[in-house]
């Protein structure tokens, strides 16, 4: 198996950073957003996902929902999420 950064990639060994609404993360290094309750982003920046088209903001995404990708500006206008360091 090749030897990738994604096969090894071990959230809870750097740190997760708990989000409510109106908060605004302050780490850059983000894998993974997990939706704990219903939660609206107000921006969401990415290298690697494309949110040109805004189709992750000003919607609800319901409880359970994890994105991944690479991360570097989070903020909320309501809900709670987990966002995991990488």
């Amino acid at each position: 198996m090749a030897s990738s950064r994604n096969n090894a990639l071990e959230f809870s060994s750097v740190g997760s950073q708990i989000l409510s609404g109106g908060d605004t993360a302050t780490v850059t290094s983000i894998g993974a957003i997990q939706v704990i309750n219903d939660t609206v982003l107000a921006t969401l920046t990415s290298s690697n996902v494309d949110t040109s088209l805004q189709v992750l903001t000003g919607a609800t995404l319901p409880a359970g929902t994890i994105i991944y990708g690479q991360f570097s500006a989070v903020s909320l206008t309501s809900g709670l999420v987990a966002c995991h360091r990488v």
